[in-house]
């Protein structure tokens, strides 16, 4: 019975020292930033976006993405990521409050908003 328990708790220890070892060597999570030039603009007037990224790599592509409903739907407006910043445009043709991310894969910026009247 001893002899089990031991086999046990030895089996038990390997998992463990496997499964910190593991966590440590898992990859920062990447991160991404977001910034507007304008919080409010006209109809048709061009915003810019820029942002800094973490943990992405050279020549990824961010592309940004309008809240629609309690969805998030792609624009054709994207940017490659070049000594960790990005840098795009796009044009408003809906007034309201447009509330906007960029997202790379599973990196997501926090959202901002524009309003466009």
């Amino acid at each position: 019975m001893n002899v089990r328990i031991a086999a046990v708790s030895v089996a038990s220890a390997a998992l463990v020292a496997v499964g910190a070892t593991s966590a440590v060597a898992a990859p920062a999570p990447a991160d991404i930033t977001l910034k507007a030039d304008h919080a409010s603009v006209k109809l048709g007037d061009v915003v810019t976006f820029t942002g800094k990224t973490t943990g992405l790599k050279e020549g990824s592509k961010v592309t940004l993405q309008v809240k629609s409903g309690a969805t998030w739907k792609s624009l054709p407006v994207t940017a490659k990521v070049n000594h960790s910043a990005y840098k795009l445009t796009d044009k408003f043709q809906k007034k309201g409050v447009q509330v906007l991310r960029v997202k790379d894969g599973a990196a997501v910026s926090k959202a901002v908003s524009v309003t466009v009247r």
